[in-house]
């Protein structure tokens, strides 16, 4: 018999335990940071800030057991065309930062500066997909397509203005999620074009993702509830 999940708006006192689950369970398995080699140390004010930005809007997820253990997550903040930064740059490498860490967050921002130019002019405002992640023992059991569309209720979405939902998938499993549930990709950064000082390459992940992608999916190809 499986074990009764709750799937639940995340809040402001989850941030500790969802930085606690993400150390634990998605920076192990996150490609990205596996190629590259990034020490937890270096990751965990990333996490901390991208919690901390998510949790300021009604939209992210978390799925626990009856005990309150956290199982799975998924991170929604809100873009909205008219903050968006000249440069695109959404993360900044502290000081001191590994040449693979500054090549890291220079990706995510590259990812990140032609969307508006990309997105339909129609969109405005997006929903922002930023960590989808369901542990070990709880995968295959629908958990990642159900957090799609949780807590995307229609007068919340209709309250925030949202035009679509945006996400960078660097697994090859979210690729094959987002594809199959009608997001489009408007980007790809090839994992092969990433190289250190001496140019050799030195993203190379294990799961068969050639690149990271900019997926969107407009709002109205949601089947949201009321």
């Amino acid at each position: 018999m499986q074990q009764k999940l709750i799937f639940r708006q995340a809040e402001k006192s989850d941030a500790p335990a969802i930085l606690e689950y993400l150390l634990e369970h998605f920076f192990p398995e996150e490609p990205c940071s596996k190629a590259l080699k990034l020490h937890i140390s270096e990751i965990e004010p990333i996490y901390e800030s991208l919690i901390d930005r998510c949790l300021d809007f009604p939209f992210s997820t978390v799925v626990v057991t009856d005990s309150g253990d956290i199982v799975a997550c998924l991170l929604n903040s809100i873009w909205r065309r008219e903050d968006m930064s000249s440069d695109g740059a959404d993360y900044e490498a502290e000081e001191g930062a590994t040449e693979n860490m500054t090549k890291f967050l220079k990706m995510l921002n590259q990812c990140h500066e032609d969307f508006w130019s990309l997105s339909p002019s129609d969109i405005h405002v997006v929903l922002h997909r930023e960590i989808s992640s369901v542990s070990d023992g709880f995968k295959r059991r629908g958990i990642a397509t159900k957090m799609l569309t949780a807590n995307m209720e229609k007068r919340k979405i209709d309250d925030f203005c949202v035009g679509g939902v945006i996400s960078e998938t660097s697994s090859h499993a979210n690729q094959i999620l987002l594809e199959k549930n009608g997001f489009k990709c408007l980007k790809e950064i090839p994992y092969s074009s990433i190289l250190d000082s001496q140019g050799n390459q030195i993203l190379k992940t294990d799961d068969g993702a050639q690149g990271l992608r900019l997926n969107l999916k407009r709002i109205e190809h949601f089947k949201l509830l009321d």
